[in-house]
C-alpha cells in the first residue's frame, strides 16, 4: 500500500496539470514557461526543510549550481510560493474534513515535518487554535456536566490526531497541553463516544519510534524520485 504522502501526491497531479496543458498557466499575470524538470523542481521547494538543496538537486536530478540558478528566476520564484499557498489551503481542509487511520496519520505527519519551515507554521498556527479552542469548549461542558457537542467529535479526533502523532516527528511546546488538558477528553469522553478503541492510536510510545521515522523519510526520498523519473523521462 503506497503511503499517505498528501504533499507528494498533490505535486505529482499538479505537475501533471501542467505537463498537459494545451496553455502556459499564468500566475499572477505572467506565463509560466519552464522546462518539466523545472516546474518539478520549483514544486520540490517545499521540502526544504527537512532535505539540503543539495539533496533536493539530487533527486531533481540537476546540480546544485543549476538548481541555484533556476531559483533566480521570477518564473520559478513564483510557483514556488503559489505552490505552498495552494497546497496549504487543500491541506488544512483535509485534516479538518476527512478521517485518517493511525497508519495514515503518521504517513501525513511525518511528510509534513519534512516541509518547508514556513508552511508548516502557517498550517499549525491556522489549525491548533482550532484544536485548542474546541477541546476547552468540550471539556468545560463535560466538567460542568453540560450537553456535549457530540456532532464536533470528530473533528476532534482528526485535529488531536494529527498534532498527536506529529510530536513524533516534529516536538513542540504544545505536548503538555495536548498530553494534561486534551488526552483526558479523547480517552474519556470522545474515543468511547466514536466507539473507538484508544489502544495505540492515543499512546504516548509513539513520540519515541526514531527508527520509523528514518525510514518513512527514506521512503519518501525513494518515491519523489519514482515521481521525477515518471514524469521527466525524456530530458
Amino acid at each position: 500500500m503506497a503511503p499517505k504522502f498528501l504533499y507528494l501526491a498533490w505535486m505529482e497531479q499538479v505537475w501533471r496539470d501542467y505537463l498537459q496543458a494545451a496553455t502556459p498557466p499564468i500566475l499572477k499575470g505572467r506565463a509560466i514557461g519552464l522546462t518539466p524538470r523545472q516546474y518539478g523542481a520549483a514544486l520540490l521547494m517545499s521540502y526544504l526543510g527537512e532535505f539540503s538543496l543539495g539533496r533536493l538537486a539530487s533527486v531533481a536530478g540537476v546540480d546544485l549550481d543549476t538548481l541555484g540558478q533556476w531559483r533566480e528566476s521570477p518564473e520559478f520564484l513564483l510557483v514556488m510560493d503559489w505552490s505552498k499557498s495552494r497546497f496549504r489551503e487543500g491541506f488544512q481542509e483535509s485534516l479538518v474534513l476527512e478521517d485518517f487511520s493511525l497508519r495514515e496519520y503518521l504517513e501525513i505527519t511525518g511528510e509534513f515535518a519534512c516541509l518547508e519551515d514556513s508552511l508548516r507554521i502557517r498550517v499549525r498556527t491556522r489549525l491548533y487554535p482550532q484544536l485548542k479552542e474546541l477541546g476547552e469548549r468540550l471539556a468545560s461542558q463535560y466538567r460542568h456536566g453540560h450537553s456535549l457537542e457530540t456532532s464536533s467529535f470528530p473533528q476532534f479526533r482528526r485535529l488531536f490526531l494529527f498534532f498527536w502523532v506529529l510530536e513524533a516527528f516534529w516536538p513542540s511546546p504544545a505536548r503538555p497541553r495536548l498530553r494534561e488538558n486534551l488526552l483526558p477528553l479523547a480517552r474519556e469522553v470522545v474515543w468511547p463516544a466514536l466507539g473507538l478503541v484508544e489502544g495505540e492510536e492515543i499512546s504516548e510510545e509513539i513520540w519515541e519510534n526514531l527508527e520509523y521515522w528514518l525510514r518513512l523519510r527514506n521512503r519518501l526520498v525513494e518515491d519523489i524520485k519514482r515521481v521525477f523519473q515518471s514524469l521527466t523521462p525524456s530530458e
